[in-house]
């Protein structure tokens, strides 16, 4: 086995050194890129809160969906499936559902996995700024993905959810993201396909979306966004639980 000397040695840290800068080189650039087809960072650090209408095609069912976010502090989906309505929210590190298709018809605590993975749903602005968040992000490569060539843009969130993302090479919108999470102790996949780009008030949103994961096998949820709202005004009092 030959040995290595110290120049070699130092030849082979400076080049791994060298690909670690260039490869934060191209993340840093792709996100910048990413976040000017999103709108750009002064749009986004003014995004406060968003109201989304939107129905949904799932199991030959169109189902109406509000839902109302406030920047990283609520979230709250209201659903409505034959004649019944139901409701999950998150308040901070809380959260809380009504779901009367299961008799349940007085709010009830989520479970600790379900707040950590609705959690991530209350921040607007996604890798904008995602250093400042705590986000790690890293390159994976490239790839094709259904005849658009993509960069794969891996982030880990601060409460350890994973989410990988696919961002076009030619407009920089997100085209897809497969999270990784944990619900009721069984490791779930969840991959949103995302396509109708617009722009509403100066921010880039998907107004369709296609929706398959692994909790509900072989059924895509088609989600068509009918009416969204940058920085409307919410009563954060729709987050708090209901006192039964």
């Amino acid at each position: 086995m030959r040995k290595l000397t110290i120049p070699k040695i130092l030849f082979l840290v400076l080049i791994t050194s060298c690909f670690n800068v260039i490869t934060a080189q191209n993340l840093d650039d792709i996100i910048a890129k990413h976040i000017k087809a999103m709108g750009g960072a002064e749009k986004l650090s003014k995004l406060k809160s968003m109201k989304i209408t939107a129905d949904m095609d799932v199991m030959n069912m169109k189902v109406p969906i509000t839902t109302t976010i406030i920047q990283d502090q609520g979230f709250r989906s209201e659903t409505t499936v034959q004649g019944m309505t139901v409701v999950q929210a998150i308040n901070g590190n809380t959260g809380w559902a009504i779901n009367p298709m299961t008799g349940q018809t007085k709010a009830t605590a989520l479970p600790e996995e379900a707040i950590k993975s609705m959690a991530a749903e209350t921040d607007l602005t996604g890798l904008y700024n995602y250093k400042e968040k705590g986000y790690i992000l890293t390159l994976d490569g490239e790839e094709d993905l259904a005849g658009a060539k993509v960069y794969k843009v891996s982030m880990t969130l601060k409460n350890g959810i994973k989410r990988l993302n696919y961002i076009s090479k030619d407009t920089f919108y997100i085209l897809k993201i497969i999270v990784h999470a944990n619900m009721n102790g069984q490791d779930v996949t969840s991959e949103n396909t995302q396509s109708d780009f617009r722009q509403v008030d100066g921010v880039t949103y998907p107004f369709k979306s296609e929706v398959t994961t692994s909790a509900m096998p072989g059924t895509t949820m088609a989600l068509a966004i009918k009416t969204l709202e940058v920085n409307p005004k919410i009563d954060p009092s729709i987050f708090t639980m209901p006192v039964n």
